[in-house]
């Protein structure tokens, strides 16, 4: 056929309209299915307080929903990657938290502490971190099956990855409050994967289960007094300048407001339990670069789990796999107790554990004595397991 004829121009437009129609259906149907694995998001970035420190950014769809995601942050030293670092640890979060790197200062960070001493550490994001926080209601709703397994097998999505990025068969895993449940439960499922746990202030709870309410979904990290949009306001003041006029008149700045909000949370005991900046333990800029970070929502069905079967925990005993621990004590008098019996059920002989007198929740994580108390020593323990 003449390549002039008209009738050729209307064949080839017809061919070109329907291999577009197919690229289109191809990469719509891309972005609703799984990925197979974690993709990088964009450049790495360095941190002006460690400028030798860099971090690159991954994501892994988990399912269809826009909320099926995880994520990991990979902070290590140079502009490259190490192909084969000496020293691996994946960091498991707590309650409401996720992989960002904050505070952005060393000393209260273990993320920069640990890369600055040529530690690749990777941090995780969970599916919570991707739930945007306008959602309300039944938008919520599928975070009713967001249970400790479900986490899990996420958990061990991320174990593979990192573990195949850095060619380690065994990595250490630290963890934060719920994030140490989390190592827990993943030793007892995959000890082959584990050379060490570092636990900060959390523990196996000995609750027995029970049945979530029917209707709720998530626990909101605002309250009724503080709710979420007066507390990411509260952050914002404490960074931007501590010492201006507080929200609330009866304290004398934002600073001051903040401590209080974090001395006196009655869900952590209402004594220093989060935080005890007023006993200079932590400081209220550094807990607000935490606090602000925090995702919105957790699923309100992990509230009433307890994951460890007694098949699990006699696994985990079978593990050996070496624990540090560090306890806060201001939360409750058994808490400490609860973090130290937790330590030793691993069946380990390389067991240790710290108290840290005077100190709440958050002051374990970015408090003013962590790079002594906690960082410093949790790295010796890293080289020790991975020598």
């Amino acid at each position: 056929m003449n390549m002039a004829h008209p009738k050729f121009h209307r064949i080839m437009l017809s061919l070109v309209a329907q291999a577009l129609a197919g690229v289109i259906a191809v990469c719509i149907a891309r972005a609703a299915a799984p990925t197979e694995g974690f993709v990088p998001l964009g450049e790495a970035h360095s941190f002006k307080v460690a400028p030798t420190v860099n971090e690159w950014r991954f994501e892994d769809i988990r399912g269809t929903s826009p909320f099926d995601k995880i994520g990991l942050h990979h902070v290590t030293m140079g502009k490259e990657p190490p192909a084969n670092p000496s020293m691996v640890v994946l960091y498991l979060p707590g309650t409401n938290m996720n992989g960002i790197v904050a505070p952005d200062d060393i000393k209260h960070s273990l993320a920069l502490y640990l890369a600055s001493h040529g530690v690749d550490f990777w941090a995780m994001d969970y599916r919570t971190h991707f739930v945007t926080p306008d959602k309300t209601g039944d938008d919520l709703k599928e975070l009713k099956n967001w249970t400790y397994d479900l986490f899990d097998d996420d958990i061990d999505e991320a174990v593979k990855f990192v573990r195949a990025k850095t060619h380690h068969g065994k990595i250490v895993l630290a963890g934060f409050s719920r994030g140490v449940t989390n190592e827990y439960l993943y030793a007892a499922e995959h000890p082959e994967n584990v050379a060490g746990i570092i636990a900060l202030d959390g523990f196996i709870s000995s609750r027995a289960p029970k049945e979530p309410p029917p209707d709720e979904y998530a626990d909101d990290i605002g309250g009724a007094h503080l709710t979420y949009d007066k507390r990411k306001t509260l952050m914002e003041m404490v960074i931007a300048n501590p010492d201006q006029a507080a929200p609330i008149p009866k304290y004398k700045s934002a600073r001051e407001n903040l401590e209080h909000v974090v001395y006196d949370s009655r869900e952590f005991g209402g004594q220093g339990g989060l935080a005890n900046p007023q006993g200079g333990k932590s400081d209220a800029v550094e807990l607000a670069k935490l606090l602000i970070t925090y995702d919105r929502y957790w699923p309100k069905v992990q509230d009433f789990e307890n994951p460890f079967t007694p098949d699990r925990l006699a696994a985990l005993k079978k593990s050996e796999v070496p624990v540090i621990a560090f306890a806060s004590t201001n939360i409750a008098p058994d808490w400490p107790k609860m973090v130290e019996d937790a330590a030793h059920s691993t069946g380990a002989k390389d067991v240790s554990f710290t108290k840290l007198d005077g100190d709440g929740h958050l002051d374990v994580l970015c408090g003013n004595l962590s790079e002594g108390m906690v960082f410093a020593p949790a790295l010796e323990f890293i080289r020790r397991q991975q020598k």
